[in-house]
């Protein structure tokens, strides 16, 4: 009889239900093994008093900095270039830089440059945004433009394999940008949404308000950046911060695998049309603080207060640099520092206190503090107030400013640690018209700084009063302390004042007072109000 396919699947099917009506086959039971124990081994005692643990290792040697050599020339177009040749990587970065920044911004209009330069590296009028950024992820580089306080520069990084590409994109945003109306408007209202996180923040608000009262509050360092301000920005506006852009006296600094040769075969073709004279690095007035006075911005229910403490300050290129930058470290630019030991350490205060100078091109500012529990601020106050005036009136310890000289030898390799690094070394250099061969005998003159060198320093570059003092905390908890200490003229005859997250004077009652500049002094800034001290350079 022939079988069909049918019959097969019944019969399939009958298999499979009789098998899975049978019952499951028992588990083996486990495999019994005797454990193997093992002999302990017998270790001597150890001695917490043996000789040998009472004496701290002694570091290895420190490594000789070996300095990039960096050749400059000039292009036709007028270009300086800095040039440091890497062969590490096959890696090009360069930077063009142009002394205009923020410090060229109208005071109604403030925030003008740094947004405008930014709208640069949106796009191209050949490529919009998106356009823009696919053409560079296509080459693997990356683009951009941006303006500080007193320069604006535009960067390119590229593997040396597609600098031409890169090259070309480079200079199609630095010619022929785009500047788009709806760019503008997506970049101002980010601006202005993250005016309104800065003043939310009690953490942020000191980077806000700090220098506008160290500097003066119209000085060209001292401007802040309003909706309103913002707002008044048009694109004509940046169509002209566009024009500025020229090459004669611009700085050109490049780092990687290219040459002199190269640079100009490259360059020269792209930029020999484009002729100008670059802006000239603005005049910088003295500072004009309000000193003496103790301001307070209220943050009602900070769990913590933020304190800054300061006054203008020296020169980058004062003939005591090296014992000004110990002295700032013993006092708090280190973590062993006297006000990060007294805060942290001794009084349990704050998790980290600090202190040290931030350098301008037109000046500096010398700031300490910390971030410090409400209930802390007033006694914190007093012990900065304190550990200032202890700079003052001594030498360092052997061992605090031995620490310090040799923190400072054994990392300055780390400045040369990369093809960036180096950049940025030579590029700060230049910025503050220090001689490029700055360096050269660094570890000498910090290694021969003397205690009574350091001493000198702070008695020089540290007042005695008239303090500008920034608290920024729950005024509810911290302003009956705050007006014992400006009762007291601790830092001067200038009071207690009240501002708002913007640096402007607020009435008794919590209303903002009518605008007008702080107490008739000028100044301002951009470092953050307790500065890290900054490496040589």
């Amino acid at each position: 009889m022939k079988r069909t396919t049918h019959g097969w699947s019944a019969a399939l099917i009958a298999a499979a239900l009789t098998f899975a009506c049978k019952p499951p086959k028992p588990a083996e039971p486990p495999e019994v093994t005797t454990p193997v124990t093992q002999e302990p081994v017998e270790e001597g005692p150890v001695w917490p008093d043996e000789p040998f643990r009472a004496q701290q290792p002694a570091p290895g040697p420190i490594a000789q900095l070996q300095l990039p050599a960096i050749k400059t020339f000039t292009m036709d177009n007028g270009i300086e270039v800095f040039l440091v040749s890497e062969e590490t990587l096959p890696t090009v970065y360069m930077t063009l830089e142009f002394d205009v920044g923020e410090v060229d911004d109208p005071a109604n209009r403030a925030g003008l440059h740094s947004l405008c330069t930014d709208l640069i590296d949106e796009g191209t009028k050949r490529l919009e945004k998106i356009a823009f950024e696919e053409a560079q992820a296509d080459h693997a580089i990356e683009l951009w433009a941006n303006s500080g306080r007193e320069t604006s520069t535009f960067g390119l990084r590229a593997l040396k394999g597609q600098l031409e590409p890169g090259l070309d994109l480079f200079v199609e945003m630095l010619r022929e940008p785009g500047l788009r109306q709806k760019d503008l408007d997506r970049l101002r209202d980010r601006r202005k949404a993250s005016l309104a996180q800065t003043r939310g923040n009690p953490a942020s608000i000191p980077w806000r308000v700090y220098p506008t009262l160290i500097w003066g509050q119209t000085h060209p360092y001292g401007q802040v950046d309003t909706e309103k301000t913002l707002d008044g920005i048009k694109l004509a506006d940046c169509k002209k911060v566009a024009g500025k852009f020229k090459p004669e006296g611009a700085r050109l600094f490049v780092v990687g695998m290219i040459t002199e040769d190269e640079i100009k075969a490259a360059l020269g073709p792209r930029l020999d049309k484009w002729k100008g004279k670059a802006p000239k690095a603005k005049a910088i007035p003295a500072a004009k603080p309000r000193g003496g006075t103790i301001f307070l911005v209220d943050v009602p229910g900070a769990a913590q207060s933020v304190i800054s403490i300061g006054h203008p300050g020296p020169s980058r290129k004062a003939p005591d640099y090296e014992a000004t930058y110990l002295m700032a470290q013993i006092l708090g630019g280190s973590f062993s520092s006297r006000i990060n030991m007294n805060l942290r350490e001794d009084k349990g205060y704050a998790y980290g206190g600090r202190g040290g100078i931030s350098y301008y091109r037109g000046g500096s500012y010398f700031s300490a503090g910390a971030s410090v529990r409400t209930d802390a601020t007033g006694a914190s106050v007093r012990e900065l107030a304190k550990e200032i005036a202890g700079m003052r009136a001594g030498p360092p310890t052997a061992e605090e400013i031995q620490r310090e000289q040799a923190g400072a030898i054994a990392a300055l390799p780390a400045t040369f640690s990369t093809p960036t690094r180096t950049l940025f070394a030579y590029k700060w250099l230049d910025f503050y018209g220090l001689g490029l061969d700055w360096y050269q005998g660094y570890t000498k003159r910090i290694g021969e700084v003397t205690p009574a060198a350091v001493q000198e320093a702070a008695k020089q570059h540290l007042q005695e009063r008239d303090f500008v003092v920034l608290v920024v905390g729950d005024a509810a908890t911290v302003q009956a302390d705050l007006q014992a200490l400006a009762d007291e003229k601790l830092f001067g005859d200038g009071g207690l004042a009240l501002l708002d997250a913007d640096g402007q004077p607020v009435k008794a009652g919590g209303t903002k007072a009518a605008a007008k500049p702080i107490a008739g002094k000028e100044g301002g800034g951009l470092k953050p109000p307790v500065p890290r001290p900054q490496p040589p350079g």
